[in-house]
């Protein structure tokens, strides 16, 4: 458990306030997010490869 989380548990959570219509959109925007970091951490890794690719053929 992380120092800033409370050891309370949340009756409700932001989303579950948010009215009906805006479900498609927040999948949407939910969706988008993991299309942003997975393409990060796999340019990520391909950095990562890259180095320590040439460190091992030295």
């Amino acid at each position: 458990m992380a120092i800033f989380e409370s050891r309370r548990a949340r009756s409700t959570r932001a989303w579950d306030e948010l009215p009906e219509v805006s479900a498609e959109l927040d999948r949407l925007v939910i969706l988008e997010s993991v299309r942003q970091r997975r393409k990060a951490r796999e340019q990520q890794e391909a950095i990562h490869h890259a180095l320590f690719g040439l460190r091992a053929n030295r």
